[in-house]
């Protein structure tokens, strides 16, 4: 049902992409009769229109998402996972400097600038640790299927180490001198 079925919108026409095979490159087209009437008057071509193997991962996907609590697991492990950020950052008195955002299946880590330093040099700090922590991550939750509530408990625990450190650092100044690296810059700047 994708956003329409979550906000409650029936959409003269939507679009499917890749999510529904599972990552494969793939898009559908679906709408009211009446309008989707009207392709058969359009001629549309596409780079992949022969290949089958995103076809059999749509229809896999699509099989398990009927079969098995898919929607329903990955809601739950995302809201614990919210949840539970959100009270480490009341536990640690970060407020000022992170917060979540998002919806339980995909989810923001917020890093806030702070009196001495830019987001960028927290989420340095952030990502440093994080990453000595054995976590890939970037800051954002990208919940799956695969995820279970161990892994959330994993995360969660680190996020409990650093975020007093990154309180810390950003209160008493030392941050620069915990990165093993220069800070990260923004990609895009206004001259």
């Amino acid at each position: 049902g994708g956003a329409q079925e979550y906000l409650g919108v029936k959409p003269d026409l939507a679009t499917f992409g890749k999510g529904m095979a599972n990552g494969y490159p793939i898009s559908a087209v679906a709408g009211r009769a009446d309008v989707m009437k009207l392709m058969e008057e359009i001629f549309f071509s596409f780079t992949y229109g022969g290949e089958a193997l995103s076809l059999a991962a749509a229809l896999a996907t699509m099989t398990k998402l009927q079969k098995e609590p898919v929607l329903k697991t990955i809601a739950a492990r995302g809201t614990q996972l919210l949840e539970g950020a959100a009270a480490l950052i009341e536990k640690h008195g970060a407020s000022s400097l992170l917060g979540v955002a998002g919806h339980p299946s995909w989810s923001f880590l917020v890093i806030k600038d702070s009196p001495k330093y830019t987001s960028f040099h927290t989420k340095t700090l952030f990502l440093q640790e994080l990453f000595a922590r054995g976590f890939l991550a970037i800051g954002t939750h990208n919940m799956s299927y695969a995820h279970t509530e161990t892994d959330v408990a994993g995360l969660l625990k680190a996020y409990d180490e650093i975020f007093p450190i990154l309180k810390s650092a950003n209160a008493d100044g030392s941050l620069e001198k915990l990165l093993y690296t220069e800070p990260l810059e923004p990609l895009f700047k206004l001259r």
